[in-house]
């Protein structure tokens, strides 16, 4: 059996050539020489090849290569090292920047140095990571400057070395940038794409730099951004949900998980699943409902919605193999387990959910991602409720979507059509909705 499990290995875990493949064996031997033959020869295109095919590797294979190549890295071969950073991998910065690190020195510091100067953006990256290895402040400079480079990798690696430094002056400019400021009469709640386009290098700034007092700006403009699944996702990079929970921001957590979960898989890659502990959390609001979550301020109505929500997005992905087919195996073990176990959650999660139907106390978001549960389950039952919602309100995206709903449900005759329509100004969504009744 081992004999044919070794041939298997070998077919899957080839990288091209015989050096890369060497780096990655089970034989302990032939990965170490193969990585003292790389260092030595300053073997680029093996490292090429291994940059490649990183994605295919597990990280524990990652971690290994890594390991070797540093160790095989001394006082006469460390120049070696400077040859290898034409490539840029993230992968594998560690090779790179744990191997300078381990012979700092103010010449080796000051060469570095040199690639903020003449060097590629790959070169500033390593640069930018090796500051944030040693307490050296000569690079804050450069650190500053490249900081909101479009290269992630330098960005972040800037980012992460000033946080070293405590550098806050790129902290406070960003945290400014992205806060809205209510009471200034020109600035509008409403940002447009542009100015979240802007945004994005501040937040990505503040999510690297790892300072968690910037959470009150990043859940401000979460708050108001037409880009709401990016700065979701963002901040539980920097603060995951359950630290919220452990802070007192449960209500908050709760409106991001909300996002996250409408924006996937489209907009969020499912990867997230595992990063932001989704499964963990659907069981941690499945407890919450057998407790008195009012005294949070938290409806259980709002609860159920999101379980609602998690169950059918969670369905839906599950069966459908176009949005699975090139995940990790546990990744979709992950997503099959939420989906198992919220079909297997015996309270009635419909119960109270009419009070999310109540603008007064839901607001016209939560509203309508009501509707979207109400309608997603085929529950018509809901119908008074909806047409009821429809009649004492004035927002005409609710009034519009009510009313469609009741149109699939067959229950238009619950509306009077000439009253509703009259509380529809914007001429275009006062035809579309006309339309509903014939």
């Amino acid at each position: 059996m081992a004999p044919m499990y070794n041939l298997l290995y070998n077919i899957i875990m080839d990288l091209g050539c015989k050096k890369a493949n060497d780096l990655i064996s089970k034989n302990p031997e032939v990965s170490r020489a193969a990585a003292r033959a790389i260092v030595e020869n300053s073997d680029i295109e093996t490292f090429k090849k291994l940059t490649e095919k990183s994605e295919f590797l597990f990280d524990f294979i990652k971690e290994k290569i890594v390991k070797n190549l540093c160790a095989a890295v001394n006082a006469g071969n460390l120049q070696n090292v400077f040859k290898f950073t034409k490539i840029y991998s993230f992968d594998f910065e560690n090779f790179i920047v744990n191997s300078w690190v381990k012979f700092a020195n103010e010449d080796l510091t000051d060469e570095i140095l040199e690639f903020f100067e003449k060097g590629d953006d790959g070169q500033k990256a390593y640069a930018a990571a090796y500051f944030c290895q040693i307490n050296d402040p000569v690079a804050i400079e450069y650190l500053e400057k490249f900081a909101f480079s479009d290269f992630e990798p330098l960005a972040q690696n800037c980012a992460m070395a000033l946080n070293k430094f405590e550098d806050e002056k790129l902290y406070n400019e960003a945290v400014s940038a992205i806060s809205v400021n209510i009471s200034d009469p020109a600035c509008s709640k409403n940002f447009n794409i542009e100015d979240d386009f802007e945004k994005y290098k501040y937040i990505n700034f503040l999510v690297s730099y790892g300072k968690k007092t910037a959470f009150s700006a990043l859940f401000e403009h979460f708050k108001n951004t037409c880009a709401k699944s990016f700065a979701a996702s963002s901040i539980l990079y920097l603060t995951p949900l359950f630290e919220l929970v452990e802070a007192g921001k449960t209500k908050e957590g709760l409106e991001i998980f909300d996002t996250i979960l409408g924006a996937y898989p489209e907009e969020i890659s499912l990867e997230t699943v595992s990063d932001f502990e989704i499964f963990k959390f659907v069981k941690f609001l499945c407890k919450m409902l057998s407790k008195n979550t009012e005294a949070e301020n938290i409806s259980p109505a709002y609860i159920q919605r999101i379980l609602l929500k998690a169950k059918y997005k969670f369905n839906l992905i599950s069966r459908e193999d176009v949005y699975t087919f090139d995940l990790s195996k546990d990744v979709k073990k992950e997503i099959t387990n939420i989906s198992e176990f919220l079909n297997t959650v015996e309270t009635d999660l419909f119960s109270s959910l009419e009070n999310e139907l109540c603008i007064e106390k839901a607001g016209k978001d939560r509203v309508l991602e009501a509707y979207d549960v109400i309608l997603n389950f085929g529950k018509k039952e809901f119908a008074s409720k909806i047409a009821e919602t429809v009649s004492n309100t004035d927002f005409e995206d609710i009034i519009s979507e009510g009313i469609k709903i009741l149109k699939t449900f067959g229950k238009i005759d619950l509306i009077e059509k000439e009253t509703i329509l009259d509380k529809i100004k914007n001429q275009n969504l006062k035809a579309l909705t006309e339309s509903y009744f014939t």
